[in-house]
């Protein structure tokens, strides 16, 4: 197959003595074993000992499937759950659904935002937060007790990438690359476990290999499935053979797959739930908030993000081998899967004015007493077993600008931790130049909403089906809410259209939760026919992972400036600017968490800036494009909730200044009585 013509790793990890040469297959030299050692604690105490195994392309619903047929006899003899792999939507934490993010965080305990692994291409950098080995090698040293063996065999060639600074710092004995051959990672992951190695990683890749080429169709991934679990089943038996030649050692085996795949077994970037979710499976009982063994797959987003997360494993095998990550230095995004159950799901989003942070989390089972919250190692709050939230408003931050905060909450004795981020705002004065050329203005304090400058209305396109609501906006006032699963909205110009002015900018608040954004999009405002974006006019598109794209086009012909995103569930100010005379546009996205995203004055290269007004109805969609059919006309497309505030038109174009003392004024348009 072409997978095993993967180009090899470089050959500059080598240790000399300890890990293996570069080369692939099963024909290269095995790792030298360091001769074992007692790793036993005082008074002959059980020898705590890891097998760690992964593999890609064992999704979660084709492992049920087989499991259900008794087609993997060695992996039903384990304890199985679900699991996210992913991060959480919309946050810093997100990452993409592939190997080398996914293995990161296997590895570190800790999504992309500490890892720093973005995608497979990033892998070749390494990991940027500290590993397992990393952990392990460094407990052993300081605590002064028998050096640990620890070592591994992987099969997908950008794993020796991502453990290159262990390989050189020392942190593993023992590496070999077997260069996308499974039964080379078999043959070296059993002599190490044969020779007594501490704890011993070993990746497989063909279930991948078999989806890549195939499907899940044609039989070869089942047969791919089945081989990884003969595999898994020697692997067994080796640690068997261990523990009754070694009455002491006491074996935690845990293996995962990196991420799921599509139905049709493809590997994709998008943030899908079925791409998100994972598994685990132990050799040893879970705790009590995972009782359930092999419960069904999550079936939306919600179900997922209260499940364990691949982060959970090197905490789970640091609390097998006894090594304990004090409170004031933990750095993990997850816990333990077995012993106690701290809180799951620690997440935080901005508070109004950008100026405190909320937090949240599930808390799965009773606590036996306080919970205590550190800030960056220090404790801040102590806080009783019940609480879910918490508001901390005492950042003080010296001055605006994006800021970090580790938070670690430690309950039932389990630390988890979570990397915060905000963009700071210190308050401002709101620019009194904004009353300038406004040519509408609409605060959604009451439905039907009403234009303060009285030359635009705003509801809904179907008379009677009304899709709008309101909601609370960041100012403790109203925002409008607008449900395309009921119907969309359209704002209607009942004087000159802003499209044909000289220069105009459109901004406004905006919150989702992203669950719209896809491959195919969804127009957040738009007044043409968006089915292609090189139909005539505007276009601000929602896509994946919370992703806007801004579009003009003129029929065949288009410009656009994409990759700008905002925070799921947080109010992000947005604005487009159009210099129609410069042919030149601007796009902003003032950000809580992400601070200020902005392409200015790119130049119009292809659009004939005549036919800006689109269908030339005068019509807008809002969370629909300006035919109110976006969702029929793009297969695929999802209507869902999206909300806004301060909705304003200029006939001119907003300075950057002026928009920056719209997000940090603290203050809506309204009390400039525009």
């Amino acid at each position: 197959m072409a997978w095993k013509q993967r180009a090899r790793m470089a050959c500059g990890l080598a240790l000399a003595g300890t890990v293996a040469a570069c080369g692939g297959g099963g024909n290269d030299t095995p790792a030298t074993a360091a001769p074992e050692q007692n790793n036993t604690g005082p008074g002959g105490a059980a020898s705590k000992k890891v097998l760690l195994v992964g593999v890609d392309g064992a999704t979660y619903s084709q492992l049920q499937s087989a499991m259900a047929q008794r087609s993997l006899p060695n992996l039903a003899t384990l304890a199985i759950t679900p699991a996210a792999t992913g991060g959480r939507l919309g946050t810093t934490t997100e990452q993409v659904p592939l190997n080398g993010p996914s293995w990161a965080t296997v590895l570190s305990g800790s999504w992309a935002d500490r890892h720093g692994v973005t995608d497979d291409v990033a892998a070749a950098a390494g990991l940027k937060a500290p590993s397992v080995f990393q952990y392990l090698r460094g407990a052993s040293t300081t605590a002064g007790t028998a050096r640990l063996r620890l070592g591994g065999a992987t099969s997908a060639p950008l794993l020796p990438a991502l453990l290159k600074a262990d390989v050189a710092a020392g942190n593993l004995d023992s590496l070999r690359d077997c260069n996308a051959d499974d039964n080379c990672v078999t043959q070296e992951t059993v002599k190490l476990v044969q020779s007594g190695y501490d704890v011993v990683f070993a990746q497989y890749t063909a279930p991948d290999a078999a989806a890549a080429a195939q499907g899940f169709q044609g039989g070869g991934y089942a047969t791919a499935l089945s081989g990884f679990d003969q595999a898994l089943g020697k692997l067994l038996a080796a640690v068997q053979a261990r523990r009754q030649a070694n009455a002491n050692e006491d074996w935690l085996v845990a293996v995962t797959t990196s991420h799921g795949l599509d139905a049709t077994g493809a590997t994709t970037t998008l943030p899908t739930v079925q791409n998100r979710t994972a598994f685990v499976a132990l050799n040893k009982p879970f705790n009590a908030a995972l009782a359930s063994n092999l419960p069904p797959a999550p079936a939306n987003a919600t179900a997922l993000s209260a499940l364990p997360t691949e982060a959970d494993l090197l905490p789970t095998v640091l609390a097998h081998t006894g090594v304990a990550v004090p409170a004031a230095s933990y750095k993990l995004d997850g816990s333990a899967l077995t012993g106690n159950v701290g809180v799951r799901a620690l997440s935080s989003v901005v508070g109004a004015f950008n100026a405190s942070l909320l937090l949240s989390w599930q808390n799965p089972t009773t606590a036996g007493g306080d919970m205590a919250l550190l800030r960056d190692g220090v404790q801040i709050a102590t806080l009783p077993a019940g609480t879910t939230s918490y508001e901390d408003k005492t950042l003080n931050a010296p001055a605006s600008g994006i800021y970090r905060f580790n938070y670690t909450l430690v309950r039932n004795g389990v630390p988890a931790s979570m990397l915060a981020q905000i963009n700071y705002v210190k308050p401002i004065v709101l620019a009194d130049t904004l009353r300038n050329n406004l040519s509408a203005y609409y605060s959604f304090e009451t439905l039907p909403a009403t234009d303060s400058k009285g030359t635009t209305t705003i509801g809904p396109w179907v008379p009677g089906t009304d899709g709008g609501s309101l909601g609370g906006d960041n100012f403790g006032g109203k925002s409008l809410k607008v449900d395309s699963r009921i119907d969309a909205y359209q704002l209607t110009q009942s004087g000159a259209d802003i499209a044909l002015a000289p220069q105009f900018t459109i901004g406004f608040w905006f919150k989702s939760d992203c669950t719209q954004g896809n491959g195919t999009g969804e127009p957040i405002l738009s007044n043409k026919n968006y089915v292609s974006g090189s139909n005539a006019g505007i276009a601000l598109g929602l896509f994946g992972s919370c992703e806007i794209r801004f579009n003009i086009g003129s029929g065949g012909k288009r410009d656009d400036i994409q990759g700008m995103k905002f925070s799921a569930n947080q109010w992000a100010y947005v604005a487009l600017s159009i210099n129609a005379t410069a042919k030149t546009f601007s796009a902003y996205i003032i950000d809580p968490v992400l601070g200020l995203q902005k392409t200015e004055n790119k130049a119009i290269a292809n659009t004939d800036v005549t036919k800006l007004n689109g269908l030339a109805t005068k019509v807008w969609g809002i969370n629909d494009d300006a035919t109110h059919a976006y969702v029929p006309n793009n297969s695929g497309a999802l209507k869902g909730v999206m909300e806004f505030n301060d909705l304003a038109m200029w006939t001119r174009q907003l300075s950057l200044a002026e928009l920056q003392t719209i997000t940090g004024s603290r203050q809506p348009l309204s009390t400039l009585n525009p």
